[in-house]
Protein backbone atom coordinates (compact mmCIF):
# COMPACT_ATOMS: atom_id res chain seq x y z
CA UNK A 1 0.00 0.00 0.00
CA UNK A 2 0.93 3.71 -0.75
CA UNK A 3 2.30 5.74 2.19
CA UNK A 4 2.45 9.01 3.08
CA UNK A 5 5.11 10.64 1.37
CA UNK A 6 5.62 8.23 -1.48
CA UNK A 7 4.74 10.20 -3.92
CA UNK A 8 5.60 13.93 -4.21
CA UNK A 9 5.13 17.15 -6.65
CA UNK A 10 8.73 18.48 -6.98
CA UNK A 11 7.88 21.57 -9.66
CA UNK A 12 4.17 22.19 -11.16
CA UNK A 13 3.78 24.73 -13.94
CA UNK A 14 1.85 26.39 -16.24
CA UNK A 15 2.45 28.16 -19.20
CA UNK A 16 0.72 31.22 -19.34
CA UNK A 17 0.61 31.64 -22.84
CA UNK A 18 -0.13 28.30 -24.21
CA UNK A 19 -1.95 26.60 -21.73
CA UNK A 20 -0.06 23.30 -20.84
CA UNK A 21 1.12 22.12 -17.88
CA UNK A 22 4.54 20.55 -16.88
CA UNK A 23 4.30 18.72 -13.86
CA UNK A 24 7.57 16.68 -12.31
CA UNK A 25 6.59 13.60 -9.71
CA UNK A 26 9.19 11.70 -7.15
CA UNK A 27 7.80 8.06 -6.54
CA UNK A 28 9.65 7.16 -3.68
CA UNK A 29 8.98 3.59 -2.97
CA UNK A 30 8.44 2.77 -6.79
CA UNK A 31 8.64 -1.54 -6.84
CA UNK A 32 11.85 -1.67 -9.42
CA UNK A 33 9.03 -4.72 -10.96
CA UNK A 34 6.84 -2.43 -12.45
CA UNK A 35 9.52 -0.31 -14.17
CA UNK A 36 8.27 -2.03 -17.38
CA UNK A 37 4.67 -0.84 -16.98
CA UNK A 38 5.95 3.02 -17.45
CA UNK A 39 7.88 2.02 -20.05
CA UNK A 40 5.21 1.16 -22.11
CA UNK A 41 3.62 5.00 -22.57
CA UNK A 42 5.61 6.47 -25.70
CA UNK A 43 5.14 10.10 -23.90
CA UNK A 44 7.34 9.04 -20.67
CA UNK A 45 10.81 9.37 -21.52
CA UNK A 46 12.96 7.56 -18.99
CA UNK A 47 17.22 8.48 -18.61
CA UNK A 48 19.06 9.29 -15.36
CA UNK A 49 21.00 8.17 -12.49
CA UNK A 50 20.93 7.52 -8.89
CA UNK A 51 23.86 7.78 -6.95
CA UNK A 52 25.95 7.26 -9.96
CA UNK A 53 25.96 8.08 -13.76
CA UNK A 54 23.50 5.54 -14.46
CA UNK A 55 21.11 3.57 -16.14
CA UNK A 56 19.36 5.37 -19.44
CA UNK A 57 16.21 3.70 -21.05
CA UNK A 58 15.92 5.22 -24.55
CA UNK A 59 12.33 2.85 -25.80
CA UNK A 60 9.83 5.59 -24.29
CA UNK A 61 9.05 9.04 -25.00
CA UNK A 62 6.28 10.51 -23.36
CA UNK A 63 8.17 11.61 -19.63
CA UNK A 64 11.62 11.92 -18.40
CA UNK A 65 12.35 9.81 -16.04
CA UNK A 66 15.13 9.35 -13.97
CA UNK A 67 14.91 6.23 -11.44
CA UNK A 68 17.36 4.28 -9.04
CA UNK A 69 20.36 2.58 -11.12
CA UNK A 70 20.98 -1.09 -9.79
CA UNK A 71 24.02 -0.96 -11.64
CA UNK A 72 25.23 1.46 -9.39
CA UNK A 73 24.54 0.57 -5.92
CA UNK A 74 26.41 -1.81 -3.59
CA UNK A 75 24.83 -5.55 -3.14
CA UNK A 76 24.55 -5.12 0.78
CA UNK A 77 23.48 -1.93 0.42
CA UNK A 78 20.36 -3.54 -2.50
CA UNK A 79 19.70 -6.37 0.13
CA UNK A 80 19.46 -3.75 3.00
CA UNK A 81 16.55 -1.87 1.05
CA UNK A 82 15.14 -5.25 0.56
CA UNK A 83 15.12 -6.59 4.24
CA UNK A 84 13.75 -2.76 5.44
CA UNK A 85 10.72 -2.33 2.79
CA UNK A 86 10.67 -5.19 0.32
CA UNK A 87 8.04 -5.30 -2.43
CA UNK A 88 5.46 -7.79 -2.19
CA UNK A 89 2.62 -8.24 -5.12
CA UNK A 90 -1.22 -8.17 -4.44
CA UNK A 91 -1.65 -11.70 -5.83
CA UNK A 92 -4.57 -12.11 -7.96
CA UNK A 93 -5.88 -15.67 -8.65
CA UNK A 94 -5.09 -17.75 -12.27
CA UNK A 95 -6.97 -17.14 -15.56
CA UNK A 96 -6.70 -16.98 -19.06
CA UNK A 97 -5.29 -13.53 -19.99
CA UNK A 98 -2.65 -10.81 -18.88
CA UNK A 99 -5.30 -10.04 -15.94
CA UNK A 100 -5.54 -11.91 -12.84
CA UNK A 101 -8.78 -12.35 -10.68
CA UNK A 102 -8.84 -9.82 -7.90
CA UNK A 103 -9.56 -11.03 -5.06
CA UNK A 104 -10.27 -10.03 -1.02
CA UNK A 105 -8.53 -12.89 0.84
CA UNK A 106 -6.08 -12.63 3.57
CA UNK A 107 -5.53 -16.25 3.75
CA UNK A 108 -4.59 -16.64 0.01
CA UNK A 109 -2.16 -13.52 0.22
CA UNK A 110 -0.61 -14.82 3.07
CA UNK A 111 -0.07 -18.10 1.80
CA UNK A 112 1.67 -17.40 -1.61
CA UNK A 113 3.39 -13.92 0.41
CA UNK A 114 5.18 -17.42 2.04
CA UNK A 115 6.36 -18.33 -1.46
CA UNK A 116 7.62 -14.89 -2.25
CA UNK A 117 9.34 -14.26 0.56
CA UNK A 118 11.31 -17.78 0.65
CA UNK A 119 12.42 -17.12 -3.34
CA UNK A 120 13.44 -13.51 -1.22
CA UNK A 121 15.66 -15.05 0.87
CA UNK A 122 16.74 -17.53 -1.93
CA UNK A 123 17.91 -14.77 -4.09
CA UNK A 124 19.56 -13.15 -1.25
CA UNK A 125 21.57 -15.92 -0.48
CA UNK A 126 22.66 -16.79 -4.62
CA UNK A 127 23.18 -13.07 -4.70
CA UNK A 128 25.98 -13.08 -1.55
CA UNK A 129 27.00 -16.05 -3.56
CA UNK A 130 27.94 -14.44 -6.46
CA UNK A 131 29.17 -11.60 -4.89
CA UNK A 132 31.51 -13.53 -3.29
CA UNK A 133 32.83 -14.76 -6.15
CA UNK A 134 34.09 -11.47 -7.50
CA UNK A 135 31.03 -10.99 -9.78
CA UNK A 136 30.30 -7.64 -10.50
CA UNK A 137 27.20 -5.93 -8.86
CA UNK A 138 25.63 -4.86 -12.00
CA UNK A 139 25.33 -8.58 -13.03
CA UNK A 140 24.27 -9.73 -9.24
CA UNK A 141 21.61 -7.27 -8.35
CA UNK A 142 19.57 -8.34 -11.06
CA UNK A 143 18.82 -11.36 -9.03
CA UNK A 144 17.34 -8.73 -6.41
CA UNK A 145 14.99 -6.35 -8.99
CA UNK A 146 11.53 -8.60 -8.01
CA UNK A 147 11.74 -7.56 -4.44
CA UNK A 148 13.21 -4.03 -4.73
CA UNK A 149 11.94 -0.67 -4.26
CA UNK A 150 13.71 2.80 -5.64
CA UNK A 151 12.91 6.16 -6.26
CA UNK A 152 11.61 7.33 -9.68
CA UNK A 153 11.23 11.04 -11.04
CA UNK A 154 9.14 11.99 -13.55
CA UNK A 155 8.26 15.20 -15.89
CA UNK A 156 5.59 15.15 -18.16
CA UNK A 157 3.16 17.16 -20.09
CA UNK A 158 1.03 14.41 -21.41
CA UNK A 159 -0.77 12.32 -18.89
CA UNK A 160 -4.23 11.55 -20.05
CA UNK A 161 -3.45 8.42 -21.95
CA UNK A 162 -1.26 7.39 -19.11
CA UNK A 163 -4.45 8.20 -16.18
CA UNK A 164 -6.45 6.64 -18.43
CA UNK A 165 -5.31 2.99 -18.67
CA UNK A 166 -3.22 3.04 -15.75
CA UNK A 167 -6.31 4.02 -13.43
CA UNK A 168 -8.59 1.41 -14.99
CA UNK A 169 -9.41 -1.83 -13.66
CA UNK A 170 -8.12 -3.73 -16.05
CA UNK A 171 -4.53 -2.43 -15.15
CA UNK A 172 -2.39 -4.28 -12.50
CA UNK A 173 -3.44 -3.53 -9.22
CA UNK A 174 0.02 -2.43 -7.63
CA UNK A 175 0.51 -0.29 -10.23
CA UNK A 176 -2.99 1.00 -10.63
CA UNK A 177 -2.76 2.40 -7.12
CA UNK A 178 0.71 4.17 -7.66
CA UNK A 179 -1.24 5.68 -11.06
CA UNK A 180 -4.11 6.79 -9.09
CA UNK A 181 -2.11 8.38 -6.05
CA UNK A 182 -0.01 10.16 -9.22
CA UNK A 183 -3.52 11.09 -10.49
CA UNK A 184 -4.75 12.43 -7.24
CA UNK A 185 -1.51 14.21 -6.52
CA UNK A 186 -1.63 16.36 -9.52
CA UNK A 187 -5.02 17.07 -9.01
CA UNK A 188 -4.74 18.79 -5.59
CA UNK A 189 -1.50 20.80 -6.84
CA UNK A 190 -1.58 23.90 -7.83
CA UNK A 191 0.92 25.27 -10.56
CA UNK A 192 2.81 27.57 -10.54
CA UNK A 193 1.99 29.87 -13.77
CA UNK A 194 5.14 30.82 -16.26
CA UNK A 195 5.76 33.37 -18.86
CA UNK A 196 7.39 32.28 -21.95
CA UNK A 197 11.14 32.38 -20.44
CA UNK A 198 10.78 31.68 -17.22
CA UNK A 199 11.83 28.26 -16.42
CA UNK A 200 9.93 25.05 -14.17
CA UNK A 201 12.81 23.58 -11.88
CA UNK A 202 12.57 20.74 -9.64
CA UNK A 203 13.96 21.05 -6.33
CA UNK A 204 14.05 24.72 -6.74
CA UNK A 205 12.20 25.05 -3.39
CA UNK A 206 15.10 23.65 -1.52
CA UNK A 207 17.91 25.97 -2.97
CA UNK A 208 19.64 28.53 -1.37
CA UNK A 209 18.75 32.03 -2.08
CA UNK A 210 21.01 34.38 -4.87
CA UNK A 211 22.07 31.16 -6.97
CA UNK A 212 21.45 32.71 -10.79
CA UNK A 213 19.77 30.78 -13.04
CA UNK A 214 22.99 28.65 -14.66
CA UNK A 215 23.59 27.62 -11.45
CA UNK A 216 19.87 26.93 -10.58
CA UNK A 217 20.04 24.29 -13.55
CA UNK A 218 23.27 22.91 -12.57
CA UNK A 219 22.11 22.26 -9.03
CA UNK A 220 18.63 21.02 -10.57
CA UNK A 221 20.21 18.85 -12.86
CA UNK A 222 22.22 16.90 -10.16
CA UNK A 223 19.61 16.48 -7.90
CA UNK A 224 17.54 14.73 -10.19
CA UNK A 225 20.52 12.60 -11.15
CA UNK A 226 20.71 11.95 -7.06
CA UNK A 227 16.89 12.09 -6.78
CA UNK A 228 17.96 13.86 -3.74
CA UNK A 229 18.16 16.86 -1.85
CA UNK A 230 22.07 15.69 -0.58
CA UNK A 231 24.89 14.68 -1.31
CA UNK A 232 25.34 10.94 -1.26
CA UNK A 233 27.05 11.59 2.14
CA UNK A 234 23.80 13.16 3.44
CA UNK A 235 24.95 17.06 2.85
CA UNK A 236 23.61 19.47 1.00
CA UNK A 237 26.40 20.98 -0.94
CA UNK A 238 26.15 23.27 -3.95
CA UNK A 239 29.76 23.14 -5.03
CA UNK A 240 29.36 19.33 -5.17
CA UNK A 241 25.62 19.67 -6.92
CA UNK A 242 27.81 21.64 -9.74
CA UNK A 243 30.74 19.11 -9.61
CA UNK A 244 28.00 16.17 -10.63
CA UNK A 245 26.73 18.30 -13.37
CA UNK A 246 29.89 18.72 -15.11
CA UNK A 247 30.98 15.01 -14.60
CA UNK A 248 26.90 14.35 -15.96
CA UNK A 249 27.71 16.99 -19.27
CA UNK A 250 31.21 15.74 -19.98
CA UNK A 251 30.02 11.68 -20.26
CA UNK A 252 26.69 12.59 -21.50
CA UNK A 253 24.60 11.20 -18.95
CA UNK A 254 21.68 13.39 -20.12
CA UNK A 255 18.86 12.08 -18.86
CA UNK A 256 19.19 14.59 -15.39
CA UNK A 257 18.42 17.22 -17.80
CA UNK A 258 15.01 16.55 -19.46
CA UNK A 259 13.34 17.25 -15.86
CA UNK A 260 14.52 21.51 -16.16
CA UNK A 261 12.51 22.86 -19.05
CA UNK A 262 11.66 26.61 -20.27
CA UNK A 263 8.37 27.92 -21.24
CA UNK A 264 7.66 28.37 -24.86
CA UNK A 265 6.27 31.23 -26.46
CA UNK A 266 4.10 29.75 -28.80
CA UNK A 267 4.29 26.44 -31.10
CA UNK A 268 4.82 26.49 -35.24
CA UNK A 269 1.13 25.41 -35.78
CA UNK A 270 -0.98 24.06 -32.74
CA UNK A 271 -0.72 20.17 -32.94
CA UNK A 272 -2.67 18.22 -30.63
CA UNK A 273 0.07 15.46 -30.50
CA UNK A 274 3.52 15.74 -29.53
CA UNK A 275 6.27 15.90 -30.99
CA UNK A 276 5.95 19.67 -31.94
CA UNK A 277 7.95 22.49 -32.85
CA UNK A 278 7.58 25.84 -30.95
CA UNK A 279 8.91 29.23 -30.41
CA UNK A 280 11.37 30.73 -27.90
CA UNK A 281 12.09 33.96 -26.53
CA UNK A 282 14.77 35.65 -28.21
CA UNK A 283 14.96 33.03 -31.52
CA UNK A 284 12.77 33.73 -34.96
CA UNK A 285 13.36 30.23 -35.65
CA UNK A 286 11.74 27.69 -34.14
CA UNK A 287 12.75 24.66 -32.31
CA UNK A 288 12.15 20.72 -31.61
CA UNK A 289 10.51 20.61 -28.13
CA UNK A 290 10.77 16.59 -28.06
CA UNK A 291 8.59 15.13 -25.71
CA UNK A 292 6.98 18.08 -23.59
CA UNK A 293 4.02 20.52 -25.40
CA UNK A 294 4.39 24.07 -24.21
CA UNK A 295 8.19 24.10 -22.45
CA UNK A 296 11.46 23.16 -24.21
CA UNK A 297 13.44 20.72 -21.92
CA UNK A 298 16.98 21.79 -20.45
CA UNK A 299 18.49 18.94 -22.16
CA UNK A 300 17.21 19.77 -25.81
CA UNK A 301 18.20 23.03 -25.11
CA UNK A 302 22.08 21.75 -24.44
CA UNK A 303 21.82 19.55 -27.46
CA UNK A 304 20.35 22.24 -29.99
CA UNK A 305 23.40 24.41 -28.28
CA UNK A 306 20.97 26.68 -27.48
CA UNK A 307 21.20 26.86 -24.00
CA UNK A 308 24.30 29.44 -23.37
CA UNK A 309 22.13 32.29 -25.60
CA UNK A 310 19.35 31.69 -23.81
CA UNK A 311 20.76 31.77 -20.22
CA UNK A 312 22.22 35.02 -20.78
CA UNK A 313 19.21 36.64 -22.55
Amino acid sequence: MLQPGDIQIKADSRNAVTGDRLTTVLLTRFPYTLIQELATHRLLRQGGVVEVLGDTNPFTEWASRSSGSTRAIPVERVIQRILDDPFIPRFSRHQKGMQGVEVDDPEFQAENEWVWRAAMEQNIALARQLAAQGVHKQHVNDLLKPFLRIPILITATEWDNFFYLRTDKPCRPEFREWAIGIQQAIQASQPQVLQPGEWHIPFGDQMPAGLSLAEQLQVAVARCARLSYATHDGKRDVQEDVRLYHQLLQDGHMGPFEHCAMAVSDYLTTPQKIPCYAYVPGRDTPVFTRNFRGFYSYRAMVEDQQWPLTLRA
